[in-house]
């Protein structure tokens, strides 16, 4: 059935203003993680929304070019796209996309961050906050912030850290310790770490688990099944299975 014309120039803006909003809070994107985001059936129907934007300059187009073989095409929001999509809750005006900003390393955990988000939002969570925003910084005074913040449908917040490479020890028993305090005070009841493969997370497990004990508020505390139940590991893949309602 053919849509009418009125109705197709509106379907049309609301997914303008969805890539727009997206990327307001994302900064930039690559098409992999776009094509996810949208669930879009053919590469057509994002190329040419991203052609329309790019066009309108609301995004600009640039390619990383020591990140893959070819490089890795990103679409990062301009100011004129931040304008577009700004809401009467957005308290700043968010960052818009500078390419001599980026670095390989945080560009994965970067795009790491937007598929976990993706996958959590499609399964009912709510209310993702990045941990690197002014919004996080100004609502939560914590020692170590996580990467995301995220409320699962039963209603808990939980943290979500997205993990590439392994920290050191002593680095681990800090951010352990700054959940713990995070719990007590009731900003998030639980983190999810998500890894992008099964050895990784194997390898952090045992990590976590040679830490026996933490330093809270300066006091030495020895750690038991009860602080560790709050951290939960899993792959990106395990994220679509992951029984939130244990969490």
């Amino acid at each position: 059935m053919l849509m009418e014309p009125a109705e197709r120039q509106q379907r049309s803006k609301e997914k303008m203003l969805k890539l727009l909003t997206f990327l307001k809070e994302e900064t930039y994107s690559d098409f992999k993680t776009l094509m996810k985001y949208f669930n879009f059936k053919d590469r057509k129907s994002l190329y040419s929304l991203l052609n329309k934007a790019e066009k309108e300059g609301l995004i600009i187009k640039y390619t990383y070019g020591t990140f893959r073989a070819g490089g890795l095409a990103l679409w990062g929001i301009t100011n004129d796209g931040i304008a577009v999509s700004i809401q009467p809750e957005d308290l700043t005006f968010p960052q818009r996309f500078e390419p001599y900003r980026l670095a390989a390393w945080t560009l994965e955990h970067h795009l790491d961050n937007q598929m976990a988000r993706i996958i959590l939002e499609r399964r009912g969570c709510t209310g993702w906050l990045n941990g690197d925003r002014s919004g996080f910084m100004t609502q939560y005074s914590v020692k170590h912030r996580p990467d995301a913040l995220m409320t699962l449908p039963g209603g808990r917040k939980v943290a979500i850290e997205t993990e590439r490479s392994l920290k050191t020890k002593a680095r681990y028993q800090s951010i352990m310790a700054s959940h713990l305090l995070a719990r007590t005070a009731q900003h998030w009841m639980a983190v999810i770490y998500v890894m992008p493969d099964e050895t990784r997370k194997v390898g952090l497990q045992r990590l976590m688990n040679s830490i026996k004990i933490v330093n809270v508020n300066n006091t030495p505390v020895t750690l038991e099944d009860k602080h560790r139940h709050i951290f939960k590991l899993v792959t990106l893949a395990e994220l679509d299975t992951l029984d939130l309602s244990y969490l």
